[in-house]
């Protein structure tokens, strides 16, 4: 029988604060779709246009990598 594991102090204050992580993001993720779906955004700012579509490109892997990491340490938690 394997032994069950605990979260360190770090992993647990990870998992307390990746919720407020993840939904940071997703609000700013949500402010930049709404910005972008302007069609006089294109006309007004297209020079910003591609550094922000870079932007939402790093939010998604930021966001895939948390939810991750929430999912991982979750289970570890719950000793599974």
């Amino acid at each position: 029988k394997g032994k069950q594991r605990k979260l360190s102090f770090k992993q647990k204050q990870e998992l307390e604060n990746l919720p407020a992580r993840m939904e940071a993001l997703e609000a700013e993720q949500a402010q930049l779709h709404e910005q972008m779906s302007d069609p006089e955004f294109y006309l007004s700012a297209a020079a910003e246009a591609a550094s922000l579509q870079q932007r939402l490109e790093q939010i998604e892997q930021e966001l895939e990598t948390a939810y991750a990491r929430w999912e991982g340490l979750e289970e570890l938690a719950s000793g599974g």
